[in-house]
């Protein structure tokens, strides 16, 4: 039967925000690190799919955080597949603190890309083999990302694709979106440490020197951030901070 894999973290200086405490997207970027090297340690990972010019890229994501650890803590994060079909693939975190309690869950699907033309593949016929055998029958600990609707009006912000927004798949990184959308939070809910949730969905990619714009706005308790260029919507989300 196949087993969850778990990797120890420790919170370091570079890591913290003002509250001393682990920065939401850096503790994403462990969560998604640790979902890579799960991968490589498998034999799926996109080092692995390169030889078919194949490569992994995340859909859709919702992560919980009830706390962030602090400065110098160590932390464990915990993952797993619980699924697939032909274009998703689900794969699933907790993070547990010193004390072993659990202080975030997240769930996310992903999708296999040809890197030529840039569309997706058959989990099924490519990498379903290797699924069936790693596949740990424990459902997702939270919801999955809701659906999110177009915002037709709000506040506006832009940006321009730099050098240090792109990854090794030539698009815009997922942390450098979500930094974005941290970027227009209000100051005082990160202050506190409140609770929240974050719900993402990727629809298009962003290149290297493309103007996006980032629309904010608020509908009943909820904030909602959609990230565009002139021809495209690239990413979906919102935060909503919880009691």
């Amino acid at each position: 039967m196949a087993e969850k894999a778990y990797f120890k973290q420790h919170v370091e200086p570079q890591d913290l925000d003002f509250t001393s405490r682990l920065k939401a997207p850096n503790l994403i970027m462990a969560a998604l690190n640790a979902a890579g090297r799960d991968a490589h340690n498998k034999g799926f990972d996109y080092v692995d799919m390169e030889a078919d010019n194949h490569t992994w890229v995340l859909g859709r994501m919702a992560i919980e955080v009830k706390d962030r650890p602090k400065q110098y803590s160590d932390y464990q994060i915990e993952t797993w597949i619980s699924g697939y079909n032909r274009i998703l693939s689900t794969r699933n975190f907790r993070m547990y603190d010193e004390q072993g309690q659990e202080f975030a869950v997240m769930t996310s699907q992903w999708a296999m890309l040809d890197m030529t033309t840039r569309t997706s593949v058959d989990l099924t016929q490519t990498t379903g083999k290797v699924h069936d055998i790693y596949m740990v029958p424990d459902p997702e600990p939270c919801a999955p990302a809701g659906r999110l609707r177009p915002l037709s009006d709000g506040e506006r912000h832009n940006h321009r694709v730099r050098y240090s927004d792109i990854d090794f798949n030539r698009h815009m990184n997922t942390i450098r979106y979500i930094e974005m959308i941290f970027d227009r939070l209000p100051i005082e809910a990160i202050s506190e440490n409140r609770p929240f949730r974050l719900d993402l969905h990727f629809l298009n990619e962003a290149i290297l020197g493309e103007m996006l714009t980032i629309t904010t706005a608020e509908q009943e308790g909820t904030l909602l951030f959609e990230i565009a260029s002139e021809k495209k919507t690239c990413v979906r989300a919102s935060v909503r901070f919880l009691e």
